[in-house]
C-alpha cells in the first residue's frame, strides 16, 4: 500500500503505540519571595547533609518533606552547598 505521495503506508492496526515520556524526577519547592529548591530523585544518594543542616526546611516525615520558607536564603544555600550527589539545587529570587 501507498499513501497519496508514493511512500509505503504501514498497514492499519501495525503502528506501534507513542511511548509516554517517563515523569519528570524534579521536584520545584518554592518559596513566597520567588526562590525555590528544586530536588532531583534520580541523583539521589541520600547522604543526608540536608537533612542534618536545616531540619526544619529539609523533614522527610513531613509533607512536602522540603519547607525553604524554615530558614533564610543563605542557610538553605549554604546546605546545598554540601549535597554531594548535586541532587538538590537552589535558585534565588529575580533581582527587582
Amino acid at each position: 500500500m501507498t499513501d497519496p505521495s508514493g511512500a509505503p503506508r504501514e498497514p492499519a492496526g501495525s503502528a506501534q503505540p507513542t511511548p509516554t515520556p517517563a515523569p519528570s524526577s524534579v521536584r520545584r519547592y518554592a518559596r513566597t519571595d520567588g526562590a525555590a529548591v528544586t530536588f532531583d530523585v534520580a541523583l539521589c544518594q541520600h547522604a543526608g547533609e540536608c537533612v542534618r543542616g536545616l531540619p526544619d526546611v529539609f523533614d522527610t516525615a513531613k509533607r512536602p518533606w522540603i519547607q525553604p520558607e524554615h530558614a533564610t536564603l543563605d542557610e538553605i544555600e549554604a546546605v546545598i552547598d554540601r549535597c554531594p550527589s548535586l541532587a538538590l539545587k537552589f535558585e534565588r529570587p529575580a533581582a527587582n
